[in-house]
C-alpha cells in the first residue's frame, strides 16, 4: 500500500460526510453495491473483487457471534502492492452495520461516518486515485534527481581515477553513493559515503580525500573497515578501462 493511513483517515474525513446517512435494508444495499460498482469500475484501476478474503472473514463472524455483525456489500480493489502479500494491497469495502447504514472501509481504515450518498464514495476513490498518482509523480522525480547526482558524482569519480590510476566500485541506496577505493592487489580497501542531499559540498574535496588516503596507506599504515562484503574482480571498475 503506497499511502499512509494518516492519509487514507484524511481522504475518508474528506468525502464521507456522515450528514444525511443512508437508511437500507440488505436487499438495498446490495443493489446500492451493485450502482457504485458499476460507476467506479470503469475508472483506471478499480476492480470489482468478489474472492476477497474478507468476505470468508465476515461470514465467520457472523456464524460465531450470536450478536449481529456487519455484512459486506462488496469489495473493490484499487491498488496492487508491488510486494508479493496480499494483505498490502489497498481495498475498499462496503458493508451494512446492524444499525442498517452503510460504511466504508479504505485500506482497513473505516470511515468516521456513515455514508450519506453513492457519489461521496465515487469521490472518495476518485481522490485516492488522485493521491496514488501523486505520489507516483513525486516519486519519479525523486528517482530522476538521485539519477542525475549518481552520474554527477560518477563522472567525477571517474575522472580522478583515470588521473590518479586508481581502480573503484560502488553501490547506491535512496540517500548516498558508496565509494569503495581500491588499495592494492590483495583486496584493500576503504569507503567513502557521499549523502546525496550533501554531494555539491562534497565533490570538491574528493580528490584530495582519496589522494591523504591512499598516501596513509602507502605509509604503511593500514585500514580497518566495516564493509559487509568483498569484492572480486568483476566488481571492480579499472582506471585502465576509463
Amino acid at each position: 500500500m503506497s499511502i499512509t493511513s494518516r492519509s487514507l483517515q484524511k481522504l475518508l474525513r474528506e468525502n464521507i460526510s456522515g450528514t444525511k446517512p443512508l437508511s437500507v435494508n440488505l436487499e438495498q444495499a446490495k443493489d446500492l453495491a451493485e450502482d457504485l460498482l458499476a460507476r467506479v469500475e470503469p475508472l483506471a484501476g478499480a476492480e470489482r473483487h468478489n474472492n476477497c478474503h474478507h468476505y470468508h472473514r465476515f461470514q465467520r463472524r457472523s456464524s460465531t457471534e450470536q450478536t449481529p455483525s456487519n455484512t459486506l456489500c462488496c469489495c473493490i480493489l484499487l491498488e496492487e502492492s508491488s510486494e508479493r502479500w496480499y494483505r498490502n494491497h489497498t481495498h475498499l469495502h462496503l458493508f451494512m452495520s446492524p444499525e442498517q447504514q452503510l460504511w466504508v472501509e479504505l485500506g482497513g481504515e473505516r470511515s468516521p461516518a456513515p455514508v450519506s450518498d453513492l457519489s461521496e464514495m465515487v469521490a472518495l476513490i476518485q481522490a485516492f486515485f488522485q493521491r496514488v498518482d501523486r505520489q507516483k509523480a513525486q516519486a519519479a522525480k525523486r528517482q530522476k534527481q538521485k539519477d542525475l547526482k549518481v552520474q554527477a558524482i560518477l563522472a567525477q569519480v571517474r575522472k580522478i581515477a583515470k588521473e590518479d590510476q586508481f581502480d573503484f566500485a560502488t553501490e547506491v541506496d535512496t540517500v548516498k553513493l558508496k565509494l569503495i577505493i581500491r588499495l592494492s592487489d590483495n583486496n584493500d580497501y576503504f569507503a567513502i559515503l557521499i549523502p546525496f542531499n550533501q554531494f555539491k559540498e562534497v565533490l570538491p574535496k574528493l580528490r584530495t580525500a582519496i589522494q591523504a588516503l591512499r598516501e596513509t596507506y602507502n605509509s604503511g599504515v593500514r585500514f580497518t573497515t566495516r564493509l559487509k562484503r568483498g569484492y572480486g574482480r568483476s566488481s571492480w571498475i579499472r582506471h585502465q578501462d576509463l
